[in-house]
């Protein structure tokens, strides 16, 4: 699984009480969960199918929001291909059978919730690493730049795939719909920074307020723009 970079394997610490299975992380036993690579594609289609209306009083009206635990329940019977528990995983068609999830869904909460947020966690980009891709992109960006020294992943992929574009005209190495959605956020940033370091140096500067991850959860970026 290991030379699969289309699978990524969760572990998680357990303990069992009363023959009910908890995450405990000095826990003696440990469960694993294999889930497909969240791709850019899942998040479109769980966004679409997890997406409604609401009417809010601040004088916007109606603004689209994310149901957010309908979204963790699609990403289970997206992603979920197999696990060390006593259920087996049954696929069709890219989805969970619905005959399987009546009985995945009873596994209990804790421990489905500890799998999904580290799955989660592997497909989405940290503020620490996000605050690494501001800073190694100013020097990227910078004028006279030589290039950044120890450069993190987004930094390395987006002049990897650059350089090839360049050199050997290979520009779609896959569809955007395949692409790992961590990847996709990372190239997204950095061809936000690299938008921000051609404006005007004299702009004002202002922070962005939010970034949105799997699920359509916002937070606070590190990030800014340049306002022209």
């Amino acid at each position: 699984m290991m030379g699969d970079p289309a699978r990524i394997g969760i572990d998680i610490r357990v303990s069992w009480r009363g023959g009910v299975c908890f995450p405990d992380e000095t826990g003696e036993y440990k469960e694993r969960a294999v889930f497909k690579v969240f791709t850019f594609g899942d998040n479109w289609i769980l966004d679409r199918a997890t997406s409604c209306e609401i009417s809010v009083d601040d004088g916007r009206g109606k603004v689209t929001a994310i149901d957010s635990n309908e979204y963790r329940r699609l990403m289970v019977k997206r992603n979920l291909l197999s696990w060390t528990l006593d259920i087996p995983i049954e696929r069709e068609d890219g989805w969970m059978t619905a005959e399987c999830y009546e009985r995945v869904k009873n596994v209990p909460a804790p421990l489905m919730e500890a799998f999904l947020d580290e799955f989660e966690s592997s497909a989405t980009v940290s503020r620490k690493e996000e605050e690494k891709i501001t800073r190694q992109s100013i020097v990227l960006f910078g004028r006279n730049s030589r290039g950044v020294a120890d450069a993190c992943e987004a930094v390395s992929m987006f002049c990897t795939l650059g350089n090839f574009w360049e050199k050997f005209g290979i520009g779609k190495r896959v569809s955007i719909t395949d692409m790992p959605f961590r990847e996709y956020m990372m190239l997204k940033m950095m061809v936000g920074k690299e938008n921000e370091a051609i404006k005007p140096t004299t702009s004002p500067r202002k922070p962005l307020t939010k970034i949105a991850g799997a699920g359509g959860r916002p937070r606070a970026s590190q990030g800014i723009v340049m306002e022209g």
